[in-house]
């Protein structure tokens, strides 16, 4: 009887039971060079308070953080400076400036650098970086950050440098790209924020083509980081879809005294005499166009056929009395797209 009542417990309450993750032995030691490190940070750059800025870089944090390979205790700081740039010590200090809060567009771009960001702390590529400078083992680094000797404020110096500049190898840098775009899919992010994040890159070098700090220098090979994202979505059969980390050809329904339509970015696609019939018409066509009407979509893949308006194979838009017609509907869709892509040239939509 007392197995049975074992058993009946744990089917009952099965979230009861935990398992903690396997203890690190030099996360502590890491951690306390991250705080070390810190002082050479706020010596540059003051830190700043933002609570709508922090809470949202805290969510974006705590969808990633599962999808790390240790668990470590991340903290954010923002930091005040109109440079594009983004950063992690080790031990799991992420520092965003309010630069680069203020060029992305939306969560999914946010998320695709700190995930980038996490992946240096979580695979301890800035002290693996400090250490073959230093040409010393991993335990030898941290025992002369952590001795206090006089070698201790110049390597500290270099740890802070190499976060900040992102002075990695390639290899490290292609290694945080891959896995944090792992883990950025596995959050659940459009992984397509990847790939906007990089054409945002491209976009600030053709403006200013010399750019000492932080994030940008690996310029030069953005392209190349480019490409090999791109190749993981088309491997992995993920649409490069940039409307949802950009934030465009986004859908609206207004409705006037007498008149009800379907705006997309604000350029108004179908309109008709306000009444059920014609709402439910539209709400219809918002549904469509919200699933399959993408930036890059090559103009014939919009289509009429036989009267109807469709993408691709997807049917959007019929021909309906006192709404406006599949022809007239397929010109405003592509002013939007058109206008949307104006905003991002140096983003290849198609081929």
């Amino acid at each position: 009887m007392r197995k049975i009542a074992i058993i009946l417990v744990i089917l009952l309450f099965p979230l009861s039971i935990s398992f903690a993750a396997e203890p690190d032995p030099d996360l502590a030691k890491e951690r306390e060079i991250g705080r070390r490190a810190m002082s050479q940070i706020e010596e540059r750059w003051p830190l700043t308070s933002d609570p709508a800025i922090t809470s949202k870089l805290e969510v974006i944090l705590r969808r990633l953080e599962p999808h790390m390979s240790r668990r470590i205790d991340w903290e954010v700081r923002l930091v005040k400076t109109e440079a594009l740039n983004a950063f992690c010590l080790p031990g799991g200090f992420i520092f965003f400036t309010t630069g680069i809060i203020e060029a992305l567009k939306t969560d999914s771009e946010l998320a695709a650098v700190m995930a980038h960001e996490m992946i240096h702390a979580d695979r301890k590529h800035g002290l693996k970086m400090s250490a073959e400078s230093n040409k010393v083992t991993l335990g030898a680094l941290a025992v002369m950050l952590l001795s206090g000797g006089a070698a201790a404020p110049i390597v500290l110096a270099q740890v802070a440098q190499v976060a900040i500049t992102s002075a990695y190898t390639m290899e490290l840098e292609a290694e945080a790209d891959r896995l944090g775009l792992d883990a950025m899919i596995s959050a659940g992010y459009p992984a397509t924020g990847m790939i906007t994040l990089f054409e945002h890159f491209m976009a600030e070098e053709y403006k200013q083509p010399i750019v000492e700090y932080g994030i940008y220098m690996n310029h030069p090979d953005t392209p190349k980081r480019l490409a090999a994202a791109v190749k993981i979505l088309h491997d992995r059969k993920i649409p490069i879809e940039r409307k949802y980390p950009l934030g465009l050809l986004r859908t609206d329904i207004k409705e006037g005294t007498n008149d009800i339509s379907l705006t997309v970015d604000g350029v108004p696609a179908v309109s008709g005499k306000k009444n059920a019939e014609t709402r439910a018409v539209i709400a219809g066509i918002r549904r469509e166009l919200d699933k399959y009407l993408q930036l890059e979509l090559a103009p014939y893949e919009i289509h009429v056929e036989r009267g109807g308006l469709y993408i691709g194979n997807h049917f959007i838009a019929g021909n309906v009395s006192g709404i406006t017609k599949p022809e007239e509907i397929r010109a405003n869709l592509m002013k939007a797209i058109n206008a949307g892509r104006a905003k991002y040239p140096t983003s290849k939509f198609f081929k």
